[in-house]
């Protein structure tokens, strides 16, 4: 609980800078020593976003939900689409998904289904919201989790929000 409280803190006090979003997922899933035989499949090579360090916390706290809830979980995805000015990543997991009458609650503090604290998703959103993008649960339960980060071409401060590397 002060891991998330030290890194809520920290949330819009580094300045953006582009920050290589494949890399950094592959970081964060390394801090998972239990991913086990979890097959990570990652297809954000070349996408860079405006982010902080804080990204590797998203992620992680994602991959650590996916684990502590999925059951199931065997392979894990992160891509994205790009729909006119907006580009959307999607995290997912095979896992058991999340039912239908949690979604409302999913981003609320200390919304738990037992098992945690209730601050992960609620943190994440808020990380995310610091970044000017939005975030939503669109996965089916007992098909697996989807989270969709929709994130603007440009940012509070006019730059570009996303790029292609080449």
């Amino acid at each position: 609980m002060f891991e998330f409280s030290r890194f809520y803190e920290k949330s819009g006090v580094e300045k953006p800078t582009k920050t290589d979003v494949a890399q950094c997922f592959n970081q964060a899933a390394m801090l998972l020593p239990r991913m086990g035989t979890v097959r990570i499949v990652n297809d954000c090579q070349g996408l860079e976003v405006m982010a902080d360090s804080l990204l590797n916390q998203l992620f992680y706290n994602f991959l650590d939900n996916s684990l502590k809830h999925g059951k199931k979980v065997t392979q894990i995805r992160l891509h994205f689409t790009k729909e006119g000015d907006m580009l959307k990543l999607f995290y997912e997991d095979d896992g058991v998904g999340i039912p239908q009458d949690n979604k409302p609650k999913l981003f609320h503090e200390g919304f738990s289904t037992g098992k945690s604290t209730g601050l992960g998703l609620f943190l994440i959103r808020k990380m995310v919201e610091v970044y000017g993008w939005t975030i939503s649960e669109e996965g089916e339960p007992g098909k697996g989790a989807k989270f969709n980060i929709t994130i603007p071409k440009f940012n509070k401060s006019g730059e570009e929000n996303y790029l292609f590397a080449k």
